[in-house]
């Protein structure tokens, strides 16, 4: 973060409570302004990086009555699973649906946060596009963003992701090359029926909504798609892989995906993205002759 906040982002680090309160006394705006670089404000700092930190709790409430925005860390939270700077959030009057694109949920679902997810479900989240639907597992909302035709409705949604759009990624702290990687990939969306379906399908697998995939299949997914949406771009079988749901990978495998494809970033199959979770029983299943199976 930019020079002026070293001192609280220090007492943050070592969790120093009166410091902390001392230096935010002194001048309010740390809790309030931006910083030009690396984590956007204090609280997102706080949540990010002391997700495990005794005094998290007692350091974000300094922030909060200092008058910082709830809404982005909200956001953050989701991303750590930090549920209980989350909650506090929530109490405080964060937007829990969001402001704009992309809501805590959905960041939630990408990131595979399931204390976060509970906690918002629990709360009243809103279920209001088809990959949250998809990832939830509520067939009967996936059923209802479809007219009598097949057709998606508009309340199907776009594709999105945790670095929101084209004017998000323009105000963001990357440099002007992740900038321009960042909106280079968003403009390759297609966002039409075909890439939405294959989106929600890759969301219903990577929480092992098996209902959901068979539903989405029945609606024209494609089992092998890499579709926009997500930064390690990789099939409905890499992300199954990688969060351990060996009856997805295995149902996955049975309907014919191809455990070959290597996702579009670091160049890893299913097998690698299984390793790099920590299942190496769905890594030795995929590792099996793949003729015949």
């Amino acid at each position: 973060m930019d020079a002026k906040f070293q001192p609280a982002v220090s007492a943050l680090k070592s969790d120093d409570v009166d410091r902390l309160r001392k230096l935010v006394r002194e001048d309010p705006s740390l809790a309030t302004s931006r910083s030009t670089t690396s984590h956007p404000t204090l609280l997102q700092c706080l949540v990010l990086d002391r997700k495990n930190s005794f005094a998290r709790v007692e350091m974000a409430i300094i922030l909060i009555d200092a008058g910082a925005d709830l809404d982005g860390p909200l956001i953050a939270c989701a991303s750590c699973d930090n549920v209980e700077v989350a909650a506090l959030l929530l109490d405080r009057g964060a937007a829990m649906n969001g402001n704009g694109g992309w809501s805590p949920l959905e960041e939630a679902l990408y990131w595979n946060s399931q204390g976060v997810k509970a906690l918002l479900l629990e709360r009243g989240a809103s279920i209001h596009n088809l990959r949250i639907a998809a990832g939830l597992g509520r067939t009967d909302l996936i059923a209802s963003f479809f007219d009598t035709d097949g057709n998606l409705k508009t309340e199907a949604g776009n594709i999105n992701w945790p670095w929101g759009g084209i004017e998000e990624a323009e105000r963001s702290n990357f440099t002007r090359q992740g900038k321009d990687k960042l909106i280079s990939t968003i403009r390759s969306w297609a966002n039409d029926r075909q890439d939405i379906i294959n989106n929600a399908f890759v969301y219903a697998c990577m929480h092992s909504q098996i209902d959901a995939a068979k539903l989405l299949l029945n609606k024209g997914a494609q089992i092998d798609a890499i579709p926009g949406g997500f930064d390690y771009s990789g099939t409905a079988l890499h992300y199954a892989a990688l969060n351990g749901h060996q009856t997805m990978v295995q149902f996955l495998c049975e309907q014919g995906a191809d455990p070959r494809i290597k996702d579009t970033k670091v160049g890893g199959t299913p097998a690698g993205w299984a390793e790099y979770g920590g299942h190496p029983e769905i890594k030795s299943y995929l590792e099996q002759p793949f003729e015949g199976r």
